[in-house]
């Protein structure tokens, strides 16, 4: 009698202290910033709790406007990332409140290239690299499209540092000779290009 008793006892508890356990989940998907720029997005934790890897990839562009006289050439890339944290809280149907904050770190590199052919030894250069290391809270909404997929929108208000390093030559300045600069500051606050869209696949 004992023993059905005691194996009764344990699958009580067993089952008790599996129906405390919150329910784990991973979600992976596209995020799109700024309109013309996408990443990637994984998180993983609880229904109310996850951490979040965000993966920036920052559209870059490569010009090149050269003529027969002329050679005008223009680069720019770069990536994002952030990690983070962010909870969750149901407000209706299919319908979630997330707030949070991310660390976050940015890098940018802006190459310009020009060269007059017609004229002997005319030509400039510059390179521009960025490096901007900051912070940002988490505020946005989800919204269930069906069991497993998710579409985000959030905003990242945001505190970032900037150093820039800028190296240039000029043919018309010191003959030519390559001249450095750095510059360094901050900026906060929300813009119009904090806006952050995904959608995700919840497994």
């Amino acid at each position: 009698m004992r023993r059905p008793l005691l194996l009764l006892l344990s699958f009580s508890m067993s089952y008790c202290l599996m129906a405390q356990e919150p329910v784990k989940q991973q979600e992976a998907g596209l995020t799109f910033y700024n309109i013309d720029s996408f990443g990637l997005t994984y998180r993983t934790g609880t229904e109310q709790s996850l951490w979040r890897f965000n993966t920036l990839i920052i559209s870059g562009n490569n010009t090149d406007n050269s003529t027969s006289t002329t050679v005008s050439k223009d680069k720019n890339t770069g990536f994002n990332f952030r990690v983070g944290k962010e909870y969750r809280k149901e407000l209706a149907d299919k319908l979630e409140l997330r707030y949070g904050g991310d660390v976050s770190f940015d890098y940018r590199q802006v190459k310009t290239e020009f060269e007059n052919k017609s004229a002997p030894n005319n030509f400039r250069s510059s390179n521009r690299t960025i490096y901007e290391p900051g912070v940002n809270i988490v505020i946005g909404f989800n919204y269930m499209l069906n069991e497993n997929l998710i579409l985000g929108a959030e905003v990242l208000p945001s505190f970032n540092y900037y150093s820039v390093k800028l190296t240039e030559k000029d043919s018309n300045i010191n003959n030519g000779t390559e001249i450095k600069a750095e510059t360094s500051g901050y900026n906060y606050g929300l813009s119009n290009g904090s806006a952050l869209l995904s959608i995700a696949f919840r497994f």
